[in-house]
């Protein structure tokens, strides 16, 4: 698959994302105003900025697809792992506001509607788990094929949402026993599983946008190519660093002196097939060639 045909499928995947959060959101504002239950107004609230993070996913996956230019000699691949940044702060920003309103109530006292309309907010957040459930593995099975990281932090997204929607809907059950007050500690329990994806995702993010290094199989990976190039009798100051879904890879070899610069220069082409051939993320790869020194 060439990298114009997986941009494709990753918008396409983004735009899902788009679509089934504004399904869920707009269920939710409904069955949230109607409830009362701070539980899925904190779900409303974090379906609103799951809406925006998937915006801001799509923007990055079309933004990091632009080819090199005159300002972006690298490329513009940093978008992806920027968009994310910014779905993390927004989740951060949520957990704030939820952690507010939940101690409110707990301190000043609040009431949820009973009856059938207790009933509509059940049936919401029971849909809203098998819709996440659903849209999270969609997405997570995308990002994983096409080594996307704003595809990976949508899926997070989803997979919080799956989790807090199943908090919220214990609260609404009790609720319907009279036990209130689970409602909102459901919410607090809301704003801690996304804090928690929140800061994992933060890590992913900074991790690839100051040049963090690839995971280590990919560099047990890279040495394993090396090391079975029959011409490259050694190598030294191996380096890698993953911008996006891409990975940039620099290395020095050493061949025999013997060898004329048309030869050594063919080394290095063919290690550079064999490299992207056994690993399909690596985008460019520098080499720097020396002689052995003959002892």
């Amino acid at each position: 698959m060439d990298a114009a045909e997986s941009e494709a499928h990753k918008l396409r995947a983004s735009s899902v994302s788009v679509y089934v959060n504004v399904m869920l959101l707009s269920i939710k504002i409904v069955v949230g105003v109607l409830t009362g239950s701070l539980g899925i107004l904190a779900e409303v609230a974090h379906s609103l900025l799951d809406l925006a993070a998937s915006g801001f996913a799509y923007f990055g996956i079309k933004s990091a697809s632009l080819p090199p230019d005159a300002e972006h000699l690298y490329g513009h691949e940093k978008y992806e792992p920027l968009s994310s940044l910014v779905q993390t702060a927004l989740l951060g920003i949520t957990c704030i506001w939820i952690f507010y309103e939940a101690g409110v109530r707990l301190l000043h006292g609040f009431e949820i509607k009973t009856g059938n309309i207790l009933y509509y907010g059940t049936a919401v957040m029971v849909v809203a788990i098998f819709v996440d459930t659903i849209t999270s593995r969609f997405l997570f099975k995308s990002a994983k094929e096409y080594q996307s990281t704003a595809l990976e932090a949508d899926a997070y997204h989803f997979s919080t949402d799956m989790y807090s929607s199943t908090a919220v809907l214990i609260g609404l059950v009790a609720s319907r026993f009279g036990f209130q007050i689970v409602d909102p500690i459901a919410a607090i329990l809301v704003a801690l599983i996304m804090l928690s994806t929140s800061i994992k995702l933060g890590r992913s993010s900074v991790s690839i946008l100051v040049d963090g290094a690839p995971p280590k199989e990919i560099i047990e990976k890279i040495k394993r190519v090396l090391v079975e190039t029959a011409d490259i009798v050694s190598y030294h100051d191996l380096r890698a660093r993953q911008v996006g879904g891409s990975i940039f890879v620099d290395v020095s070899i050493h061949v025999s002196p013997d060898l004329s610069l048309d030869d050594a220069h063919k080394i290095a082409d063919e290690l550079e097939i064999d490299l992207k051939n056994r690993i399909p993320n690596v985008k460019e790869f520098i080499i720097h060639i020396e002689p052995e020194v003959r002892q």
